[in-house]
């Protein structure tokens, strides 16, 4: 199962995601879903947003993102937790 992603979990560009949902939290730190913002440190990569996220896995209506899943500039989030119970 792969871990949840949440705020300042790192992606393989070398950013990390900078928002994330406010009033749900893994292990004491905010969860990110799919459209919150991230930072690249790659030039050109601008703007990035989480791009994907589980569509079955729901927080305001909008679906969590998980390990491996993309950035709108297409690196792969990392999460910094254990098995999360979710796959």
């Amino acid at each position: 199962m792969r871990g949840v992603i949440r705020l300042n979990d790192p992606t393989s560009h070398g950013g990390k995601v900078v928002g994330a949902a406010p009033n749900s939290t893994v292990l004491g730190v905010a969860v990110a879903r799919k459209g919150d913002p991230c930072v690249c440190p790659i030039k050109g990569h601008v703007r990035c947003v989480i791009a994907e996220g589980a569509p079955q896995v729901l927080i305001d209506g909008v679906p969590v993102a998980f390990d491996g899943h993309k950035t709108s500039c297409g690196a792969s989030l990392m999460s910094t937790v254990g098995n999360s119970g979710r796959g």
